[in-house]
């Protein structure tokens, strides 16, 4: 256990040393590799209008080189509809998007972004998992768990090398 402290911890202090606006974009990206690669699209329409608004919301940001999107209304709608739905998985996604607007920050902290990494994982294993192995009694990684850290950490090592 202490082990993994010490990864995250590094993680964090990794994260720190990228400037803002990176951080965003590494953000964008997280979410929509999370989101395309669903097994399944979105069923809730509220929970797919307000990704890709979001979603383009979060890109015009960037395209600005700004730090944080402006929510514009988006972050009170992207907590309604995560409280709302019922589309397992959809919570996390959304709650992530959240902390990519200015609402709640000026930018994103490097603890947000590792919590973002997690909540992405999440999502996925709250999708697909049957309600015992997405509370931890289920010690063995899927092929498919294992196909999104393997993105996660070749994500982190992009934006981080470079």
């Amino acid at each position: 256990m202490a082990t993994a402290w010490n990864d995250l911890a590094a993680i964090k202090e990794t994260f720190g040393l990228l400037a803002a606006p990176r951080r965003l974009a590494m953000a964008a990206e997280l979410l929509e590799w999370t989101a395309a690669n669903f097994r399944t699209p979105f069923g809730d329409p509220a929970v797919s209008d307000i990704v890709t608004r979001s979603a383009t919301a979060v890109r015009d940001a960037i395209g600005r080189g700004a730090s944080t999107a402006t929510g514009s209304g988006l972050t009170g709608e992207l907590y309604d509809v995560s409280e709302e739905t019922e589309e397992r998985g959809a919570e996390e996604i959304l709650l992530s998007y959240y902390l990519c607007f200015d609402d709640l920050d000026p930018e994103i902290r490097p603890d947000r972004l590792v919590s973002m990494f997690d909540q992405c994982y999440q999502a996925d294993v709250r999708r697909y998992s049957e309600v015992a192995i997405a509370i931890g009694e289920n010690p063995e990684v899927t092929s498919r768990e294992q196909q999104i850290l393997d993105y996660q950490r070749a994500l982190i090592a992009r934006y981080t090398c470079s």
